[in-house]
């Protein structure tokens, strides 16, 4: 089993799409997949200052996510975090979240981390030391409600 990761290209997208669109809609709505798709346009932009990754499992894109400072405000927000469904429950959500935070502690030492997700995968980052800091009910549509959640480094 050879897993890497490595620095998001143009080359990864299609890929990263279909990863995304197999975590629909348990995990991700429908309407989500143009703003993810509008986001990978915006990493394929010359002055993007969002880190973004892939885990490729054998050559083969599973996953990706990456993180930024979106507000320019000292806070870290994760992005788009995801692996394939196919390829849930066996260890590279945290192998991908892992890197994020080394990364993060590397370029960005001592900023907090922030991240938006649902009430599906909040225990997975609860697990990482995350914390919940605000719920908002049917956030993303009715019956998938938003979890803030917050990572003091």
């Amino acid at each position: 089993m050879e897993v890497q990761i490595k620095k998001y290209l143009n080359t990864d997208r299609l890929s990263c799409i279909k990863a995304f669109k197999s975590n629909v809609p348990t995990y991700f709505t429908n309407e989500e997949i143009q703003y993810f798709e509008a986001f990978l346009t915006r990493l394929e932009s010359v002055n993007n200052k969002t880190q973004f990754y892939v885990i490729n499992y054998n050559n083969k894109t599973i996953g990706c996510g990456g993180f930024g400072d979106k507000d320019n405000n000292g806070i870290i927000s994760l992005a788009w975090g995801l692996i394939h469904k196919d390829f849930h429950k066996m260890g590279y959500g945290e192998k991908l979240l892992n890197y994020r935070i080394e990364q993060i502690k590397l370029l960005k030492p001592k900023f907090p981390i922030i991240i938006d997700t649902t009430q599906y995968s909040y225990g997975f980052f609860e697990k990482y030391g995350f914390k919940v800091t605000k719920i908002t009910n049917d956030y993303y549509e009715i019956g998938m409600h938003r979890y803030d959640m917050i990572l003091e480094i």
